[in-house]
């Protein structure tokens, strides 16, 4: 017979261990049930793992070279330049919609 009743369906609970906390599941509603001071573990392993990714993450930009600044006015119209030999205007490329 197990230790728990789950309050919701009156049904035995398995109790299930996760990242060192004991968590208790039913497994008719999967209702998920937690005693005193397991979500507090929970969330404190949520944020090592965090501020381990921030970490990373800054790492990895200060690895990287920054990246030019972008010309607003660039029309990133490779295709149209490759083919003719110059860039096409924004203006010119609102009137290719009634092409």
């Amino acid at each position: 017979m197990p230790l728990l009743i789950c309050p919701n369906c009156q049904t035995g609970m398995n109790e299930v261990q996760r990242s060192g906390v004991l968590i208790d599941i039913c497994p008719k509603c999967r209702g998920v049930w937690l005693d005193g001071g397991e979500l507090e573990k929970l969330l404190g392993q949520v944020r090592q793992y965090e501020q381990e990714y921030e970490a990373e993450l800054e790492r990895y930009r200060r690895a990287q070279p920054p990246l030019p600044p972008r010309n607003p006015y660039d029309t990133d119209d490779d295709e149209h330049y490759k083919r003719y030999g110059k860039k096409k205007s924004k203006l010119s490329r609102l009137f290719d919609l009634f092409d």
